[in-house]
């Protein structure tokens, strides 16, 4: 077994470095090293370099490597004869410590491996580097060669890597050996949760030995600024046993000021209650972090090289902030993309809108029913939104785009206690597959998102053409399968009060093959100065639509007298006030000739004439008569919460003498053909020329009857 041995002093002379190409006519298997390069003992036994990952921490760096012993001799070499050291470009040379007990020996035909590890400073570069290899002689020692660290890490495509390298051993004294375990950065996130404002950090272990471990609970993780603060890190999910080359990334978490600055953010690794006077590695995180902006495309951060969610691009592809009267209402579309040759998992997004320097956030959840899976080239986009107070601006917020995840515990039995450190707890043995955790995936500012901070909600609208569908965002009150769009959209005077009244018709289609709930949505009407007019919906509708069927839905909007109703923009929300659509509109005039909609059914009065009648009681009547010509435009359920037509005889001072309803259902429904009506009570004095009829469509609202005026009829 080889016996570690202090070097008293180290002498630097220039080595001696032969490669394969200076022994092409030695008796050598050099295809075994071709292109490698090799410090030789004699023309069979020379030592190559292998497995280099120099790594740089926050305030030190680490060089490990395994320098191969190539023994074709017919003898066996013993590795206790040499030693190993590593020179920078000026001479200074830095311990090489033996990671590992191993057979000192090497057989003939064999090749001994040695894992070796040397704290190097943080700034040095790999071709500053040279691992250098000596022979002891008694109490001193003569340089044998040197062999590149840049050459090394060419060969393997190895890279300069931000690690840091923690010797189990230096906290738990009862492993037998010492073990270490690398940890290397992913990407970090800042995020508003749960009232408190969190660091998120992903990152990657390896266990560098031969054997299984678990992190002691003796390691303790610390967040530390640029004022020397720290902040105690813990892992989101339980740490289960490290296999030997088997790197694992886990997440870890710490509860921050809200004032931090991330830009001077280092981890570090610390026997526990240590922090302050024993540091066993450090990284720098301040780079790890990151906040996009809009229309950015980022590769969706993987746990696992070989994730389901390879190849996965992701971006916020729009945004939009518009304040409104209950705050500033911001959505935001979050498209992901398979840009990989293979199917990818769509995983289970959450959004929450956060003032980037204040105390708020507002989740968002989108459930559309989508494919869970996305072929080559094809996306999918989330829909989020929300309503933050109205003293922000899209420059003050970001989203944070959230997965849910199983926090799933090991389960399997070894030695040690799990993780360890500030909090982090012990993984033991319990089974906690069952837990879920909502991790931060992407941060975006939402600096310049849609209309300026102030403008109204007419500017932002989209444009739309009455009776197509509305382009609605993802609800739970709206089931994607149901069809929404305005049928009909008019307007009417009411100069008895002062006022007009706006009624809208909504016209839903099942496109599913099962009975949806009518959904419970709300409305509002926006002129192009910002003043907001809100919908009643009328007293009675049906609770369900079944398959394939249309049913048409009636809201009315109470507006000023003076409110030409020419540039509206109509907005629609969930039950939560969660907006789902706005869109720019405009009152229908009404024809003064011809048919009328009255949807789903137009009515053109192709004739009619009136006559008067005395009663026996003293009073009169009139007599309308209607030809009418009753067409139905659409197959739209019409039961007995539909609307009705009111016929109102005006005399010439626009006094109400008498009126009539007609109803579209039942026994005395509207039809095709010669129709009378009698309007009675009329007194003597009211007869004139002059009367004429109004006609109204009607719908029953928890405010009171919303008239529209259809047609005027003065015979």
């Amino acid at each position: 077994m080889i016996q570690q041995r202090k070097m008293k002093r180290l002498l630097s002379r220039s080595a001696l470095l032969l490669t394969a190409a200076s022994f092409l006519t030695l008796p050598l298997a050099t295809s075994a090293f071709a292109g490698k390069e090799g410090v030789f003992l004699s023309d069979s036994v020379y030592f190559t370099l292998d497995k280099v990952s120099l790594s740089v921490g926050a305030e030190d760096g680490s060089l490990r490597f395994s320098l191969g012993l190539n023994n074709h001799s017919d003898g066996i070499v013993d590795f206790n004869n040499y030693g190993v050291k590593v020179i920078d470009g000026n001479g200074i040379t830095y311990t090489a410590k033996l990671n590992e007990k191993v057979v000192a020996r090497v057989k003939a035909g064999e090749t001994g491996t040695f894992k070796f590890t040397s704290e190097v400073p943080n700034n040095l570069t790999p071709s500053e580097l040279k691992v250098d290899i000596f022979r002891w002689n008694n109490n001193s020692t003569s340089d044998i060669g040197a062999l590149s660290v840049e050459s090394a890490m060419v060969e393997t495509g190895q890279t300069l890597e931000q690690q840091a390298v923690i010797n189990l051993k230096e906290i738990d004294t009862t492993l037998a050996e010492e073990t270490l375990v690398t940890a290397k950065l992913g990407q970090s996130y800042k995020a508003y949760k749960d009232g408190v404002w969190m660091v998120y950090t992903n990152l990657t272990l390896s266990n560098e030995s031969n054997a299984s471990v678990k992190l002691p609970d003796g390691l303790e993780l610390n967040f530390q600024d640029s004022k020397g603060l720290t902040y105690g890190a813990q892992f989101v999910a339980n740490v289960g046993a490290l296999l030997p080359e088997q790197p694992v990334t886990v997440t870890l978490q710490a509860a921050v000021p809200a004032s931090l600055d991330t830009n001077h953010l280092s981890l570090l690794f610390s026997p526990k209650g240590k922090v302050k006077t024993t540091l066993l590695g450090t990284l720098n995180a301040a780079k790890t972090f990151s906040v996009g902006r809009l229309n950015d495309k980022i590769a969706y951060p993987n746990k696992d090289e070989s994730d389901a969610l390879n190849g996965l691009v992701m971006s916020t592809s729009w945004a939009s902030a518009v304040q409104q009267t209950d705050g500033l209402h911001v959505q935001a579309n979050v498209t992901l993309t398979n840009e990989s040759d293979g199917i990818v998992t769509v995983p289970n997004l959450t959004g929450e809108f956060q003032a980037s320097r204040s105390n708020v956030g507002v989740t968002s959840s989108d459930n559309t029913v989508r494919s869970a899976y996305l072929s080559p080239n094809e996306s999918t986009t989330f829909h989020f939104q929300g309503v933050v107070p109205a003293s922000l601006n899209a420059d003050a917020l970001q989203l944070v785009v959230l997965e849910k995840q199983s926090a799933v515990a090991s389960t399997t039995n070894g030695t040690g206690t799990g993780t360890g450190g500030a909090g982090a707890g012990a993984a033991g043995n319990t089974d906690n597959s069952k837990q879920v955790a909502s991790l931060p995936v992407s941060v975006t500012s939402l600096a310049g998102a849609g209309v300026a901070g102030k403008a109204t909600t007419y500017a932002a609208a989209s444009a739309y053409k009455i009776g197509d569908p509305f382009k609605l965002a993802s609800t739970n009150s709206i089931d994607s399968n149901m069809d929404m769009s305005l049928v009909e959209l008019g307007m009417s005077v009411n100069t008895d009060f002062g006022y007009k009244t706006v009624v809208a018709k909504y016209k839903l289609t099942n496109k599913s093959t099962t009975t949806l709930a009518l959904p419970d949505f709300q409305t509002d009407l926006t002129n192009e100065d910002g003043y907001t007019y809100t919908g009643v919906r009328q007293t009675n509708v049906a609770k369900n639509i079944a398959p394939n069927t249309s049913y048409v839905l009636n809201y009315s909007y109470m507006v000023p007298d003076s409110e030409d109703a020419d540039k509206l923009a109509l907005n629609l929300y969930d039950t939560n006030r969660m907006a789902v659509g706005s869109y720019k509109t405009e009152v229908q005039p009404i024809p003064a000739t011809g048919p009328i909609s009255v949807y789903p059914f137009t009515i053109d009065f192709d004739d009619y004439s009136l006559s008067a009648t005395y009663s026996k009681d003293g009073s009169y009547s009139y007599r309308l008569r209607l030809d009418l010509d009753v067409q139905r435009q659409a197959q739209v359920i019409t039961d007995a919460n539909f609307s009705s037509l009111v016929f109102e005889v005006v005399d010439t001072e626009g006094r109400l003498l008498s009126s009539k309803p007609m109803t579209f259902t039942g026994q005395q429904r509207i039809m095709s053909g010669v129709q009378f009506l009698e309007f009675t009570n009329i007194k003597s004095e009211q007869l004139n020329t002059g009367s004429y009829f109004n006609i109204y469509e009607v719908t029953s609202t928890p405010n009171g009857e919303a008239k529209r005026l259809i047609r005027t009829i003065k015979p």
